[in-house]
């Protein structure tokens, strides 16, 4: 265990008025790294690694185990969350600290598409923000193969889908709104040997917390769901192992028929615990069915071991049975997203 103790470092954005930072971690044996230089159209334009369909599993296992950023970098990779808190983020190896008990993770997805962006999210376990309970899952995202859905994706984990109804906006005087992402989201559901799914359980509640309010106020108005639909999307891959990402066939926030707009991106996307052959069929068993496309599409994949590991640690959690149907539910303890980063790969 000696000879592969994990540690964190911070690599940071220099010149960037944003304290984001992707976590780094790194065994000590392998030292794989992609550069990335930022350009003034906030993508990355330097030397940059591609993680191909035929790379081998140690390549896989390996990839993107540290990702190091120029000091020249000027400028946001992309979609960069300024909420991060540097002091916070620079002990995260405690889950993997030798003597640890952890369930056994399951396998790195085989990649058969083309990755294009690598997300990080950074989770935290319980109230406390220490990162003794904290972890993060690392993946990568499909954009040559299923590009709408991709950029759906980051807006939701980064800046926040804005879809407001322009009439309700031209019959009111006042509105408050709030894009809504990750930023103040969390696991919502925990499916035990199935998957976890992600999303942001009240809109209003979480405007009232970005603007340190205790209510909404009547003024608020919840974003509608995205339009158009992504039903004309193709379907990268079926849902045949863990550790896949998946959202809903026709976009985030419609995987809830709940009428209530302040609920509707509560499960916006799912990570895949184990092969769900059900979220490749349509979502209906009527005998139209048969040409309605599948419920759920992947639009991505973990990419390393520790994700994995975490993963598992996620689907292993205590829920509140009461509020789920049989072993599934809401975690006992909150489980939120801290922050989130992305960058483009080439």
């Amino acid at each position: 265990m000696n000879s592969t103790l994990l540690f964190a470092t911070l690599v940071l954005t220099m010149g960037v008025k944003s304290t984001a930072a992707f976590v780094t971690i790194r065994p000590q044996t392998y030292q794989h790294k992609l550069s990335a230089c930022a350009s003034t159209t906030g993508e990355a334009d330097g030397t940059s690694v591609s993680l191909s369909p035929s790379a081998s599993s140690n390549e896989r296992r390996h990839f993107l185990h540290s990702i190091a950023v120029p000091a020249a970098a000027s400028v946001p990779l992309i979609f960069i969350n300024e909420r991060s808190n540097n002091k916070d983020m620079t002990h995260m190896d405690s889950q993997y600290d030798e003597g640890t008990n952890l369930p056994p993770a399951q396998p790195i997805p085989k990649v058969t598409n083309k990755i294009t962006y690598v997300v990080q999210m950074i989770i935290d376990i319980g109230a406390k923000r220490d990162n003794i309970n904290a972890g993060y899952i690392r993946f990568g995202l499909y954009g040559d193969d299923a590009p709408a859905s991709v950029k759906q994706m980051l807006f939701f984990l980064t800046k926040g889908v804005t879809s407001m109804d322009q009439k309700s906006l031209e019959d009111r005087l006042e509105v408050d709104y709030i894009p809504v992402s990750m930023r103040n989201g969390s696991v919502q559901t925990i499916s035990p040997g199935e998957g976890i799914v992600f999303g942001v359980p009240s809109q209003s509640k979480a405007y009232a917390e970005n603007k340190g309010l205790r209510t909404a106020g009547s003024n608020f108005i919840p974003q509608n769901r995205p339009m158009p639909t992504l039903e004309g999307e193709k379907f990268p891959r079926p849902h045949s192992c863990a550790g896949l990402i998946s959202i809903p066939s026709k976009g985030i926030g419609y995987d809830s028929d709940s009428s209530n707009l302040d609920e509707i991106y509560s499960s916006a996307f799912t990570i895949t615990d184990a092969s769900l052959p059900a979220l490749d069929k349509p979502p209906t068993a009527k005998k139209s069915a048969q040409q309605q496309p599948p419920s759920h599409r992947v639009i991505g994949q973990i990419i390393d071991d520790e994700s994995m590991q975490f993963l598992e640690r996620l689907a292993t959690l205590p829920v509140q049975k009461k509020l789920g149907k049989g072993s599934s539910g809401p975690p006992l303890l909150k489980v939120r997203v801290r922050d989130v980063d992305v960058q483009k790969v080439k």
